[in-house]
């Protein structure tokens, strides 16, 4: 239980930061895996069942290598990294299994929580274009066609100086459109001060994946079990 409780915290301060800064800080992930590697050497010996330390260890590297793959699909690195430390810190937790899917993602040696957390941050996720959508629209977007639609449900319409202050990052124009920008597309200067440009919504992905870490004990893999044909 310490375990997650650590956890918990580490993923919200990370959300903190990923909000305010778009950057989570190292120390976070790396706090997380020293901590949870010591407390299953802990658990180990103690117990004299090494099954612990050789859980978080191998939890670390699977999750690692999911992280890295995260990395070049273009999803935030501070994200895979935050997975890599779960691996380590809470390879298995308790939580309803439903599906065969899950059965078979929790056998020995497979860090089976943190990859259902991000399974169902995931799917959580399905509602943010939702969110986004109805921002753009409070804040007197109209749509006119369905690439505008569809742009507005990904990307926060706002003026070029005010996403500067903001600290966003550029998506685009209608023609220039990215769904997955990066700092290095972060240049305003092409762009008028007062023109209108699509940038990045101010709700990164480490919040739904700590709502799901919250979450996720109790549902175990039940959204996949419920929304996913085989069973």
């Amino acid at each position: 239980m310490i375990n997650y409780i650590f956890g918990l915290m580490g993923l919200l301060v990370a959300s903190i930061q990923d909000f305010r800064s778009r950057e989570i800080e190292d120390y976070i992930w790396v706090s997380m895996v020293v901590f949870g590697l010591g407390y299953h050497i802990y658990l180990s010996i103690t117990t004299g069942n090494y099954y612990y330390l050789i859980n978080s260890i191998s939890g670390f590297v699977l999750c690692f290598i999911l992280g890295y793959l995260m990395f070049l699909c273009g999803v935030g690195g501070g994200d895979g990294k935050v997975l890599m430390g779960m691996g380590a810190l809470t390879p298995k937790y308790d939580m309803p299994i439903y599906s065969t899917f899950g059965s078979i993602l929790n056998i020995n040696y497979i860090p089976t929580f943190p990859i259902m957390v991000f399974i169902n941050g995931m799917f959580f996720m399905i509602f943010l274009p939702i969110i986004i959508l109805l921002k753009n629209l409070i804040n007197g977007a109209k749509p006119k066609s369905i690439k505008q639609f569809i742009m507005l449900c990904f990307g926060e319409k706002m003026k070029v100086k005010d996403a500067k202050d903001k600290n966003r990052l550029v998506m685009g124009h209608e023609d220039d459109f990215k769904f997955f920008p990066s700092s290095e597309d972060d240049d305003f200067s092409k762009y008028d001060d007062n023109e209108y440009i699509y940038v990045t919504p101010m709700i990164p992905l480490i919040i739904p994946i700590t709502i799901s870490y919250i979450i996720t004990p109790f549902i175990g893999d039940y959204l996949i079990y419920s929304l996913i044909p085989f069973k």
